[in-house]
Order: structure tokens, then C-alpha cells, then sequence
């Protein structure tokens, strides 16, 4: 009986080590990513596209929504939700002032 239940929580345990935890590991960057987007990154969006974010919109209600320019004349509105992943960070423009 002893036997069953350490096999069981040693399957647990490396259930949770190898998928759980890269899992949310994943999650919290991505989530971070997305809080910091800011005017002058690319982006990648879950359809492939890269794109120039252009503005960041907060409403009070619902999810942040980002303007993605994708050329000079295109601009996109999408939710974060469809950022899958930040590029490239805008280079600071506050250093050129300087």
C-alpha cells in the first residue's frame, strides 16, 4: 500500500515539474510582457502577424485593447489577448533628448 502511494505522488510530482510549472512560468512572462507594451515595440500576434505597436488603450471596463500598425496606412485594433509574444522593445527616445 506504501509502494502505491509513493509512485503516485512521484507521478505528481513530475507531472507537475514538467508541465504545470513551465506552464505558468510561461504565463507570468507573457503576462508581464503585456503590461509593459508600450508605443514602439513589435509585436507578434497568435495569427503571425508582426506588427508596430502604435498606442495602448485602457478602458475602464474590459480588456486592454493595442494599436497594431502593420504598414504605414494599416492600423489594427486587437485585444492583448491576441499578442503572443513581445519582439522587440521600443528603443527609449528620452536618451536622445539628451
Amino acid at each position: 500500500m506504501t509502494e502505491v502511494i509513493l509512485i503516485t505522488l512521484l507521478v505528481v510530482a513530475l507531472f507537475y515539474l514538467f508541465f504545470i510549472r513551465p506552464t505558468r512560468t510561461e504565463e507570468r512572462r507573457r503576462q508581464r510582457d503585456l503590461n509593459e507594451l508600450r508605443v514602439g515595440d513589435t509585436v507578434l500576434t497568435r495569427g503571425g502577424l508582426i506588427a508596430e505597436v502604435d498606442g495602448v488603450e485602457t478602458p475602464e471596463e474590459g480588456p486592454m485593447i493595442v494599436l497594431l500598425r502593420l504598414s504605414d496606412d494599416v492600423v489594427v485594433r486587437a485585444r492583448t489577448g491576441a499578442v503572443e509574444e513581445r519582439i522587440s522593445v521600443a528603443p527609449d527616445f528620452e536618451d536622445e533628448d539628451e
